[in-house]
């Protein structure tokens, strides 16, 4: 399937021989996004984390580059959007939002996000999507505020 906005970019599922895409894409995403805390899993843990993350996920796209290579990626379960990440070198550019709004025409009603409270580009991000913080709590494992955002 074409993008709009971009007719180099390709959209698929994903499938378990993704891992190491997605866990890239994931890492360099995140030491950049996750600075406020610290973030500094080595791309291994992000790798054997990621394994075991296909069986929960009830819907995934990969954003595909002109050379087919992974440059961002969505994964829901139910209406739950579990992950979204695009490469830093390809952010601004579209990629996020087409994923998202792939994901939210597949949604059924009511789709829900869970992103962290100093992560304030996600966050501007889904609110200009639709998005509203519901919840807040702390998520103990990672040492950060989380928040709940609603759409729907």
């Amino acid at each position: 399937m074409k993008a709009t906005g971009g007719p180099q970019r390709t959209f698929r599922p994903l499938d378990k021989g993704d891992v190491e895409a997605i866990s890239l894409v994931h890492h360099r995403a995140c030491l950049i996004a996750y600075r406020f805390m610290k973030w500094s899993y080595p791309l291994h843990q992000v790798e054997a984390w990621y394994s075991q993350k296909f069986a929960e996920w009830t819907w995934t796209l990969a954003a595909c580059g002109p050379d087919g290579g992974i440059v961002g990626f969505m994964a829901m379960i139910g209406e739950h959007v579990d992950q979204l990440y695009v490469d830093p070198s390809h952010q601004r550019s579209g990629i996020g939002s087409a994923l998202l709004g792939e994901a939210l025409k597949a949604a059924l009603g009511r789709t829900t996000l869970d992103v962290f409270e100093q992560n304030t580009p996600a966050r501007a991000f889904y609110e200009k999507h639709g998005f509203e913080a519901r919840d807040r709590w702390m998520n103990e494992e990672e040492g950060a505020i989380d928040l709940r955002y609603v759409r729907g």
